[in-house]
């Protein structure tokens, strides 16, 4: 008998109750557990709270090996949010503490989306069930559903802002240097359907039936063995991990330094109400 223990890890009903107003999840008796996305049953409220609480939450999901495959949606109509806490902006980007400012601008930002990468080590499937922002997490995803009313946009550029969180990120690696430039400049919104075309989604289907068939998808995964599944993943992740070696940590920098060197507020509402404004599609005139 080994001489030392195993260290605790969180089990599934411990870590579900700690992000219970940040997610709702519930798992299969084979390991399929799905991750809603909420703010105590409601629709996301976008915070550095909420930013720090996905990180961690990433990291707790990936420790759990109990987890096979993970999908994950959001509260009904969004896809994450388009409501945010001015307060929680401003207590950090107004603040004379710079610990506060570096902690929250760097490593948090940075791992809400490195943990997705790195912690989580077997298959996910998005299903986006409506429209909304911070989408890297559905593009970062193994499998990709849509809702057919759902776009790709970003709104940062003009509201004087550097487009480098994952939004950008994400989309520049599944949609190519181009079209990624242009959507930072132009800000542009990309259908469903476009992106179907494209190669940035896998499958379209309504708001009702998204969920049954992502449950379809992770039992057709389930039909392979653990070892399979989990390495077939490490494939599927490996370019992810490559951009963001290579670049990610600089699209953070570049976003938290101007906002700094400029003072900028990030007023996420109005960026909210910008991103579902009248912006046109991708070939209208």
């Amino acid at each position: 008998m080994a001489v030392q223990p195993w260290i605790h890890v969180d089990s599934f009903e411990e870590y579900k109750e700690r992000f219970k107003d940040f997610a709702y999840m519930e798992r299969t008796e084979d390991g399929i557990i799905l991750v809603r996305l909420h703010w105590k049953g409601g629709p996301v409220l976008w915070s550095y709270q909420t930013q720090n609480a996905y990180a961690e939450l990433w990291t707790a999901i990936g420790h759990d090996k109990k987890n096979e495959i993970l999908i994950l949606t959001c509260q009904d109509p969004y896809w994450l949010t388009q409501e945010s806490d001015p307060t929680s902006f401003q207590e950090v980007e107004w603040s004379k503490d710079t610990d506060i400012k570096f902690d929250v601008n760097i490593p948090d930002t940075m791992n809400f989306v490195a943990n997705f990468i790195n912690d989580i080590g077997i298959p996910t499937i998005a299903a986006i069930n409506g429209i909304g922002q911070h989408y890297e997490f559905a593009l970062m995803s193994d499998i990709t559903l849509s809702v057919p009313e759902f776009y790709f946009s970003d709104a940062h550029f003009s509201h004087n802002i550097v487009a480098g969180d994952g939004m950008n990120f994400s989309y520049r690696n599944c949609a190519g240097i181009k079209r990624g430039t242009y959507m930072m400049y132009m800000e542009p919104k990309i259908s469903a359907q476009t992106a179907l075309e494209w190669g940035i989604i896998h499958e379209i289907h309504p708001r009702e039936a998204i969920i049954g068939r992502a449950y379809e998808i992770a039992k057709h995964i389930m039909k392979s063995d653990r070892a399979v599944r989990r390495l077939m993943h490490e494939l599927a992740i490996r370019p992810w991990k490559r951009a963001l070696q290579d670049d990610q940590r600089v699209h953070v920098l570049a976003e938290m330094y101007a906002v700094q060197l400029l003072r900028t507020e990030h007023n996420f509402d109005k960026i909210a109400a910008d991103f579902i404004g009248d912006r046109k599609q991708v070939g209208e005139s």
